[in-house]
């Protein structure tokens, strides 16, 4: 068996100890195409100290080394490129990709942030189907988890990791015997790479409830978090309820 494993962070990191730990593959039959930055660090040192083949380069540039290496699967999980069709076509669409929400819901990017700020009150995991459009691909596999009252973007989005690392191997499975998933239901929506409202937000505008979940919602360690605007026009970055309840007067 030969993969393409185009991924990134944490995420990658855990889904791809669990190809490499339950399947009978190799590191010669692997082929990753990640991001370098900083906040990869982790994955990227994984890949050297374990020898696997990587690259930076965009997959899209990559056709010919990826045809002359004749995947049978290809596996997106948090990789932030969308994958062309030449390279799907590759594999045939036997191509897996990895999304944190309950498609069609919140597809596209920060969908445990929007979740926050819209109120749900459960959200999950997408194993489904590479097409050629944005998150649209035939669902694999699904779970669903509760959106407790203490969460903040940076807790679901570890908690929404463990869910894909538990549940990965299923979901391949599933891919392997060429199950033919199901068509996403339900209304879809889509958030694009960028922060709600721009990071920050005049608190007068909001009453406690939303100021919470902005709070919530913007928690993500080593990241900057709410911004607020004042009265006299300055900005405070709040990261906690308690400091914000000062603010409307709670004690």
């Amino acid at each position: 068996m030969r993969v393409i494993f185009s991924g990134y962070g944490r995420a990658a990191l855990e889904c791809l100890y669990q190809l490499m730990g339950n399947y009978d593959i190799e590191t010669s039959d692997v082929i990753i195409f990640t991001h370098n930055t900083s906040e990869n660090a982790e994955f990227i040192n994984h890949l050297k100290i374990n020898n696997f083949k990587f690259s930076f380069e965009n997959i899209n540039n990559s056709f010919d080394s990826i045809r002359d290496f004749s995947p049978d699967y290809l596996l997106s999980i948090y990789y932030r490129n969308i994958i062309s069709t030449n390279i799907l076509e590759v594999v045939n669409y036997q191509a897996m990709n990895l999304h944190p929400s309950l498609l069609p819901a919140y597809r596209g990017t920060k969908s445990s942030v929007w979740a926050i700020l819209n109120n749900e009150k459960y959200t999950g995991v997408s194993f489904h189907y590479v097409d050629s459009g944005i998150d649209t691909g035939r669902i694999i596999l699904t779970k669903e988890i509760r959106i407790l009252e203490e969460d903040t973007a940076f807790s679901l989005y570890h908690k929404l990791i463990g869910l894909f690392s538990a549940h990965f191997c299923k979901a391949f499975d599933l891919l392997i015997a060429n199950f033919n998933g199901v068509e996403q239901k339900g209304d879809p929506s889509y958030y694009p790479r960028k922060l709600p409202y721009g990071g920050k937000i005049n608190i007068n505008e909001l009453n406690l409830e939303d100021a919470c979940r902005f709070v919530k919602a913007m928690y993500f360690p080593p990241h900057k978090g709410a911004i607020f605007i004042l009265k006299d026009g300055s900005e405070v970055e709040i990261n906690s309820i308690d400091k914000l309840n000062r603010y409307f007067g709670v004690s």
